[in-house]
């Protein structure tokens, strides 16, 4: 089939879907037709669509019971697309069922043939490769797929095996079998008429001859590999070569040619998916590094053509202005939640007080097919769990006193758009219950009412604790963990975000200082404006722990920006007490070689003991100043082991 066919079947898919209220059909033909759709999208590279399609097919085998093997290729396909798009925790849970399901057959069930188990295999080995963990990866390759397992299963996957083989060899640095792994994958692909494999089998010898110092070899064929790239429209593929041939042409001393190339591919680069971009950096990184110690040409890491194309892209991203930060781990998160967002599937955001969970939750929504629908935020910590159920489920006329009409609860308010719940972790397991009802059934029971009301509103929830600890300490209900868990987003803590800490700083000077050119009221532009931060002062902000992350510094820069409107450069002197002692009260405490994890902790418990002092042990006042929730603060306190009472004493 051509990308014709696969339009045409993607068009009746959806067609056949929006036609579904109105149609007669059994489970079974709605979990088959999201298979198909999610099929035609993957061969139209929407992974995200194919990756929300799957996820309804499971969804759907889970709920009516159907055979566990169409549970098994659900999972197995949601698998793929998370590899695909590189969100490689989430591709490893999914294979991992499919592997736990194929383990306990007896004999093999249409679709998860002989083949479908060896591919699982194959995946997992690219999941553990990806993540560096080359043990395990060795162990699948070496162990698990075993000559017996591979020998009947088709050239396809013998095809596949050989490829993942010459990765991991090269991993390990073993060029020489690499080499006669990827000639090996070349015949096979050959002998298939498979253009694909054959490009990457050579584009993986290109780079071997790179490392092994093989230029003229490695300037034989790139450029044909480029060229028939371009032709078949694999345009990945082209990118590769042309980024191999620029490092030959570097290596040589050929500048010019190096440039022309990066142009040519430019435009080319533009089209491709940003995860695809985001991992080459990385794959880009480890050759050149390797090839820095096999060449005397100083020369970077990463194509700067690349760097660019990222640059660019986060420069027209919605979410330049409400998401801020650099460094690695945000950069994953960035890119994940533009793959997430135009899915259906519910996420949870885990992530300390104050980490940005919200900002999270509406980026996603404003990245969503939602965007032009309802964005509604509910707190579970805030309402007594007697108001939680009728704010969030609504109620009919008459259900309790004071029910003098019906309501709409945020559920139902929030269908055909986006709800986010916040500290989902506080929520009762009774109303955990009746949520998950809702979320596996697109029905809603108000409070006292007298038949479902059908909702299609999307999840996303947060919390400031782990819930799989939780379910584990059966403080969370196991069945609701499993439903919300497809995508888990973890922010980190800002302390453990050092570089990011001057940039967002600046960003929110400029945000309070822009608000303030904002009221009407004042007549004169403040002159903080431009004001900038002296290396003292962002040498303590980078230093400071942030116990409240990055609400504290977002709340700081406010009350400098309050207490001198006027000034032009924010000094040490302008500080919050905390922030400027907590050096001089921790460097005759804390040991020069302490573990991190211990100086973190006495830092901590030094601020909070502190600030309890000069609330007088109030815990909630405490909290407040600390820009976190009381909870918090109170496993914070037990678990530094502070005694307000000695915290208390004159």
């Amino acid at each position: 089939m051509d990308k014709q066919d696969w339009d045409n079947a993607k068009r009746l898919g959806e067609k056949a879907l929006r036609k579904l209220p109105s149609l007669s059909y059994s489970p079974f033909e709605e979990h088959l037709l999201y298979c198909h759709l999610g099929f035609a999208c993957f061969s139209l590279a929407e992974y995200a669509r194919s990756l929300d399609a799957f996820y309804k097919a499971y969804l759907t085998a889970s709920k009516h019971n159907l055979e566990q093997v169409r549970v098994a290729y659900a999972s197995f396909k949601m698998g793929l697309n998370f590899l695909v798009m590189m969100h490689i925790n989430q591709a490893l849970s999914q294979f991992h069922k499919v592997e736990q399901y194929c383990q306990k057959l007896t004999s093999y069930t249409f679709p998860m043939n002989k083949e479908m188990y060896v591919s699982t295999l194959i995946n997992l080995a690219y999941c553990y490769l990806y993540k560096n963990d080359l043990g395990k990866a060795g162990q699948i390759i070496e162990q698990k797929l075993s000559p017996s397992l591979l020998s009947p299963s088709g050239e396809i996957y013998f095809m596949d095996y050989m490829h993942i083989k010459g990765e991991y060899l090269m991993s390990i640095k073993d060029y020489r079998q690499a080499r006669q792994s990827f000639q090996i994958s070349l015949k096979a692909c050959e002998q298939a008429d498979f253009p694909r494999g054959i490009l990457e089998a050579k584009i993986h010898l290109a780079a071997i001859d790179l490392l092994e110092n093989q230029l003229d070899s490695a300037f034989r064929i790139l450029p044909d590999i480029m060229k028939e790239a371009l032709c078949l429209k694999l345009n990945n593929l082209a990118c590769e070569a042309g980024f191999l041939l620029c490092k030959c042409y570097s290596l040589k001393g050929l500048s010019r040619k190096a440039s022309s190339i990066e142009n040519r591919i430019k435009p080319v680069l533009s089209k491709l998916d940003t995860i695809w971009l985001y991992e080459k950096t990385r794959e880009f990184d480890r050759l050149y590094q390797q090839l820095q110690g096999k060449t005397k040409h100083e020369s970077r890491f990463i194509p700067q053509i690349l760097v660019q194309t990222l640059d660019d892209r986060y420069e027209n991203s919605v979410n330049k202005y409400t998401i801020v930060g650099n460094s690695p781990s945000m950069q994953e998160i960035y890119h994940l939640i533009e793959k997430i967002s135009p899915t259906d599937m519910p996420v949870l955001i885990q992530g300390e007080t104050g980490t940005g969970k919200e900002l999270i939750a509406n980026a996603i929504h404003n990245n969503s097919l939602r965007i032009n629908k309802s964005y509604l935020p509910f707190n579970c910590g805030v309402l007594p769990e007697t108001l939680v159920e009728s704010t969030l489920f609504g109620h009919a006329k008459g259900a309790f006193t004071g029910a003098i009409e019906d309501k709409k609860g945020y559920i139902e308010l929030a269908s055909g758009g986006t709800l986010f719940i916040d500290e989902i972790s506080n929520m009762s397991p009774s109303m955990q219950q009746k949520l998950l009802r809702v979320m596996e059934e697109k029905l809603l029971w108000r409070v006292g009412g007298q038949k479902p009301i059908p909702v299609d509103t999307r999840f996303v929830f947060a919390s400031n604790q782990t819930i799989e600890q939780m379910v584990k300490q059966k403080l969370f209900r196991e069945d609701l963990f499993y439903r919300i868990n497809t995508i888990i987003i973890n922010l980190p803590p800002l302390r453990d975000r050092g570089d990011d800490i001057p940039i967002l700083a600046q960003h929110f000077l400029r945000k309070c200082s822009l608000s303030r050119k904002e009221i009407p009221e004042r007549s004169e532009v403040p002159t903080n404006v431009g004001a900038d931060i002296s290396p003292s002062a962002l040498a303590l902000f980078t230093a400071y722990p942030w116990p409240g992350n990055i609400r504290e510094l977002e709340n700081e820069i406010k009350r400098i920006c309050a207490l001198y409107p006027d000034v032009n450069v924010i000094e040490e002197s302008m500080l919050s007490n905390p922030i400027r002692s907590y050096i001089n009260m921790n460097q005759s405490a804390i040991k020069s070689d302490s573990p991190l994890k211990e100086l973190r902790n006495e830092i901590e418990k030094s601020i909070i003991i502190e600030v309890l002092k000069k609330n007088n042990g109030n815990i909630t006042k405490a909290a407040c100043q600390l820009n976190s929730d009381r909870s918090t603060l109170s496993k914070k306190i037990k678990q530094l082991k502070i005694t307000i009472s000695n915290v208390t004493k004159r």
